[in-house]
């Protein structure tokens, strides 16, 4: 496997917030905190639609590794608009403020080979991730521009991670 790549080049003090038709910046942590939650995790609106109301367990994929940390709380927020870092330039993503799920951290798996994959992880998936090649196909298209250095060859060598997580409000 590859070494640890960096998705994240900067640390994000401020949130690119879609309000109304305007974006403003929020601080992250008093954002965070607003929700009782210790961070965030960003789905793109195609994503973020398939978690239908009734869903109770939702089993997320990252690229090679996360840092989500089992009985934490994650706020879980759609994308608007989409960020960009191709391993030099960096530009945060948009993000709509009136899309916001709370969730706890069940159990995570960082650097998980596709190969070492079991039917049973995608139990709790988003209903476009039922398989391994349709988790390929979505990290690809997840990562086109917030890696876009990256080939996708490159992409799916680095292997993924796997949140559970429990959901508890939305708002």
């Amino acid at each position: 496997m590859k070494k640890l790549v960096n998705r994240y080049p900067k640390r994000a003090l401020k949130l690119r917030i879609m309000v109304g038709k305007n974006i403003i910046n929020k601080d992250h942590n008093l954002f965070v905190k607003k929700y009782n939650a210790c961070g965030i995790i960003q789905l793109m609106n195609s994503d973020f639609k398939l978690i239908n109301k009734n869903t109770k367990r939702l089993t997320h994929f990252n690229i090679q590794n996360t840092g989500h940390k089992p009985g934490q709380k994650y706020i879980i927020i759609k994308i608007k608009k989409r960020g960009y870092f191709n391993g030099v330039i960096f530009k945060q993503p948009i993000l709509d403020s009136n899309s916001v799920i709370l969730s706890e951290c069940i159990s995570v798996r960082n650097f998980v080979h596709y190969k070492n994959l079991k039917k049973s992880v995608f139990k709790n998936s988003l209903s476009n991730i039922k398989n391994i090649n349709s988790l390929k196909q979505t990290v690809k298209r997840r990562y086109k521009k917030s890696l876009a250095h990256f080939s996708d060859r490159e992409k799916i060598s680095m292997g993924i991670a796997i949140t559970k997580l429990k959901i508890i409000k939305r708002f």
